[in-house]
């Protein structure tokens, strides 16, 4: 058969063929542009993939809340001390426009007004003089049983060394500049490491009490991040409560850190996590509670991309709960969120789109939508979903785990990275001891100063 003019004949076959390779095509191209499209508030991706040119729309909502501080809270005004270190008393001086002298007035009543400023030496130099005695026998007495040394850094230096070191990120040069301008001292690299050894061998009983502490707590959060480490990848793994807080650095992420860690394999309480499939394991006894905040990321990508309707009643649903959980949930309307959320789920599998007829399918695994995937997560793990309804203790969010990971984020975009296995061990130590101590309200420089002296913080 002979085209008509200006026309191309075509096979049918040949036809097909292209047919179907602009199907593969235009589903690159939605793949490639889903994956553009990917940032911190729709996907797992951390904040500091999304660059600086980049807008990212927060995902919180606007409350009904005023701005600033809400009833309740704790003020941070400054409050006159009923001890002042020095008193300066302004006296009267002078006579009065009638003639008499203001040194004879009555005494009407004394205004006070304090200033806090820092003291001109912030050092002090302690000499101690040891005595040294001796009978006729030969045998030496001194007045002091530790190694005499001429001249050494106490402890408060030492703590304030570890504090700017290993809690405000500060390396050793600045560290020098800045003890040299406010103390007119002038250190070592070597005492400034000495100070964070001793403070990590000082340490090492107080990090099992914090450890077993963790393991009998009623709900904890556990989460890990990323950090190269002698020029390699390790993952630093956080496990915490409102009161503790525990970091170990370990070179793999999964199943054979969390054994030797030993936290989770003995633990029988209520575990926060992202979902990471290394938690569900059967041989855990503890119950699960996933982080709500990363579903509703997976969630929003799935409107972005597809604008999945009953995505979008889930995204309103968890948001609109989580509001409730504010106030006291009764036993029945525990019930009724469970049926409102098994009505969504149960709706967005009848809109899944069918499978392909048994001829059509293909050997091996069989490609399926993000939209099925989340809805098996959501309609096999409702109570893991949920746990924050029938659970006071329980929150939303695994928050908590990963604002205590945060630091160590900070510490990778500092110094980029550990160059030894023990300087990470050092920062997870010490750093677990000062965060345990400021959720418990202690100060922090006399935690450390403690911890120098061989006597931390028991918790």
């Amino acid at each position: 058969m002979q085209a008509p003019s200006g026309y191309i004949l075509i096979k049918e076959e040949d036809l097909l063929k292209m047919y179907d390779h602009i199907r593969q095509l235009s589903e690159r191209i939605k793949e490639l542009e889903t994956r553009l499209n990917k940032n911190s508030s729709n996907s797992h991706k951390p904040p500091t993939s999304d660059g600086l040119k980049r807008t990212i729309q927060n995902n919180r909502e606007k409350s009904d809340r005023k701005p600033g501080a809400q009833e309740g809270h704790e003020g941070k005004t400054l409050k006159m001390s009923d001890n002042p270190d020095a008193v300066i008393v302004h006296m009267v001086e002078g006579y009065c426009k009638c003639g008499k002298s203001l040194k004879h007035a009555e005494l009407l009543h004394i205004q006070r007004r304090q200033e806090i400023d820092l003291v001109e030496v912030l050092t002090k130099t302690t000499e101690h003089r040891i005595e040294v005695k001796a009978f006729s026998c030969g045998e030496v007495h001194y007045g002091e049983d530790e190694k005499y040394i001429p001249i050494q850094y106490g402890s408060g230096i030492k703590a304030m060394a570890v504090y700017l070191n290993q809690y405000q990120f500060i390396p050793f040069a600045r560290q020098q500049e800045l003890f040299q301008d406010l103390f007119r001292v002038s250190i070592s690299d070597g005492v400034l490491q000495l100070a964070n050894e001793k403070c990590y061998t000082n340490l090492e009983e107080v990090e099992q009490v914090i450890k077993e502490k963790i393991k009998t707590s009623p709900v904890i959060h556990n989460d890990e991040t990323g950090i190269r480490c002698e020029d390699k990848t390790g993952w630093i793994h956080n496990s915490s409560t409102e009161q503790y807080t525990f970091y170990r650095i370990h070179e793999k992420r999964g199943r054979v850190a969390i054994e030797e860690i030993g936290i989770l394999p003995a633990y029988k309480g209520i575990c926060v996590h992202d979902r990471y499939s290394s938690y569900d394991s059967d041989q855990y006894t503890f119950k699960h509670a996933l982080c709500n905040a990363h579903l509703l990321r997976d969630l929003k990508g799935l409107v972005e991309e597809e604008d999945t309707p009953w995505a979008k009643k889930m995204v309103q649903f968890l948001k609109a709960t989580n509001r409730e959980k504010r106030y006291k949930i009764t036993k029945r309307r525990q019930d009724e969120i469970l049926k409102v959320y098994e009505k969504i789920v149960r709706k967005g599998l009848r809109e899944e789109p069918p499978k392909p007829p048994p001829k059509e399918i293909k050997r091996g695994r069989q490609k399926r939508t993000k939209s099925s995937l989340l809805l098996e997560v959501f309609s096999n793990r409702s109570m893991d979903i949920l746990r924050f309804v029938f659970n006071r203790l329980v929150p939303f969010d695994n928050n908590l785990a990963e604002r205590d990971l945060r630091m160590v984020k900070l510490k990778q975009k500092i110094s980029g990275c550990f160059r030894t296995q023990k300087g990470a061990q050092i920062f997870c130590r010490i750093r677990g001891y000062i965060s345990t101590a400021r959720k418990q309200k202690y100060s922090i420089l006399e935690a450390l100063q403690m911890a120098i002296d061989g006597a931390p913080i028991a918790f």
